[in-house]
C-alpha cells in the first residue's frame, strides 16, 4: 500500500514540476510576444514562487483542518487551472498573476504530498521515499518540462504546450480522487480542529528555522540555473538551442540518482546534517567554476549541480520528521515552514541574477549564485541531528516491520 501511495504522489509530483518549468522553454517565444526582456522573464521564476512560498504554510494548515486527502485534491486543482489560463493569457501582466496563483496550487500539494510520504514510510526508509518524490520524481518532471516540451512548444505552441500541460494535471487529480488513501488507524489525517499550542510548538521549532534557512541561497540558485543554464550557454558559449535545453534537462535529471542515492544513504546515518550542508558547499563551488570551465566541460559541472543539490534535498526533507518529531497531523505545516523559508531565496535569487547579468555579464551572475549558496549553507551546521538512523533500531527492541 505505502508504494501505491508513492506512485499516486509522484504522479502529482511530476504534473506540477510540468506546470512549474514548461514556462521556461517558452521563455524566448513569450519575450518576443510581450515584448520582454530578461529581467521581466526572470519575474516569470519568481512569481511562481512568490505563490509556492506564500501558500505552504496554509496548505499545511488546511490539511489538518479538512484532511490530507482533500487538500492534495485542491492544490492539484488550483494549478492545473492556473496552468490552462497560463495558455490562454493576452498579456505579460496577465501570465504573471497566473504564475502566482499556479504556485498556490503547487504549494499546497507539495507540502502536503511530503507530510504524506513521512506517514507512509515512517517505520522503515522515510528518507529514501522522500527522495524518490521530492528528488527524482521532481526532476524528472523538470526534465520532461525543460526539455520534451519543447519539442511540443515547436509542433504547437506555447500557449497550446502550457494548457496540455493542465490538463494533464487535471487527469492527475481525478486519479488521486480514485486512489489517493490515508493510513488505517490515522483518523486525524481525516482532519481534526486546530490545537493552538502544538501548531505554535510546531512553528516555533528551532531546527526547522535553522534547516530552512541553510537552503535560502543553494534552492534560489538551483531553480536560477535549471531555467537560465541553456540561455547563458546559448548566448555566451556558443551552443545550440537544442543542445542547451539539453543540458538544462540534464541539470534536472541528474537529481535522479541523486536523490535516491542521497535518501538511500541518509536513511542509514543519524549525522543527517552532514547530508544536508555537505552536497550544499559542493553546489556553490561548481558554481564559482561555471564562468572560468571550458565549454565542453559545462555539461559536467551542469549534471554536478543537479546531482548534488537533489542528493541534499532528500535529507532536508527529513528534518521535520528525523530530527523535530512532529506530530502527524502538522507534518504539512513543519514541511511547508521550512519550504517557505528557502522560497524566499527561489524568489529573491532570480530576480538579483536577471538584473545583474545585465549591468554586469553572467559570470557575475555565477558568482553571486556560488557565494549566497555558500553562506547560507553553513547556517545549517547550526542544526542538529537525528538520535539515530530510521533503518537502526532502537536499543533493545525489535527492528521495525515493514507496513
Amino acid at each position: 500500500m505505502r508504494w501505491r501511495m508513492l506512485a499516486v504522489v509522484s504522479l502529482g509530483i511530476i504534473a506540477l514540476t510540468l506546470n512549474w518549468f514548461d514556462v521556461a522553454t517558452a521563455f524566448p517565444l513569450i519575450g518576443a510576444q510581450f515584448k520582454v526582456g530578461l529581467g521581466p522573464l526572470s519575474y516569470l521564476i519568481s512569481l511562481y514562487i512568490v505563490g509556492y512560498g506564500l501558500a505552504h504554510i496554509p496548505g499545511g494548515m488546511l490539511a489538518t483542518a479538512i484532511g490530507m486527502k482533500k487538500t492534495l485534491v485542491l492544490g492539484l486543482g488550483v494549478q492545473a487551472l492556473a496552468a490552462i489560463m497560463s495558455g490562454l493569457s493576452v498579456s505579460y501582466p496577465e501570465l504573471a498573476c497566473c504564475r502566482v496563483a499556479s504556485g498556490v496550487g503547487g504549494s499546497v500539494f507539495i507540502a502536503v504530498g511530503t507530510a504524506a510520504m513521512v506517514i507512509w514510510f515512517r517505520e522503515k526508509d522515510v528518507t529514501l521515499a522522500l527522495g524518490i518524490t521530492g528528488g527524482a520524481v521532481f526532476s524528472a518532471g523538470a526534465a520532461l518540462a525543460l526539455y520534451g516540451w519543447l519539442y511540443l512548444q515547436r509542433a504547437t505552441s506555447w500557449r497550446t504546450s502550457l494548457i496540455l500541460a493542465g490538463v494533464f494535471e487535471l487527469l492527475v487529480m481525478l486519479v488521486t480522487i480514485a486512489a489517493f488513501e490515508v493510513p488505517e488507524g490515522e483518523p486525524s489525517l481525516g482532519g481534526i480542529s486546530f490545537d493552538r499550542a502544538a501548531l505554535q510548538a510546531t512553528l516555533a521549532s528551532r531546527d526547522l528555522w535553522v534547516y530552512g534557512a541553510a537552503l535560502f541561497g543553494g534552492y534560489g540558485a538551483y531553480f536560477t540555473t535549471s531555467q537560465l543554464f541553456s540561455e547563458y550557454v546559448t548566448v555566451t558559449r556558443g551552443f545550440d538551442p537544442a543542445a542547451g535545453g539539453l543540458l538544462s534537462a540534464l541539470i534536472a535529471l541528474a537529481g535522479i540518482p541523486g536523490s535516491l542515492l542521497g535518501g538511500y544513504c541518509a536513511d542509514r546515518s543519524a549525522n543527517l546534517r552532514m547530508f544536508v550542508v555537505g552536497p550544499l558547499i559542493v553546489v556553490a563551488a561548481l558554481l564559482a567554476l561555471i564562468p572560468v570551465t571550458p565549454a565542453g566541460a559545462l555539461w559536467a559541472l551542469g549534471i554536478g549541480i543537479g546531482f548534488f543539490l537533489i542528493f541534499g534535498f532528500a535529507a532536508w526533507l527529513a528534518v521535520p520528521a528525523r530530527v523535530c518529531d512532529i506530530e502527524h497531523q502538522y507534518l504539512g505545516t513543519a514541511t511547508g515552514l521550512m519550504l517557505t523559508l528557502a522560497a524566499v531565496g527561489g524568489f529573491f535569487i532570480p530576480i538579483i541574477f536577471g538584473h545583474l547579468v545585465p549591468r554586469t555579464s553572467f559570470g557575475a551572475g555565477w558568482v553571486f549564485l556560488a557565494v549566497v549558496s555558500f553562506a547560507f549553507a553553513l547556517l545549517g551546521l547550526a542544526g542538529r541531528n537525528p538520535a539515530r538512523a530510521v533503518n537502526q533500531p532502537v536499543a533493545g527492541l525489535p527492528a521495525p516491520a515493514q507496513l
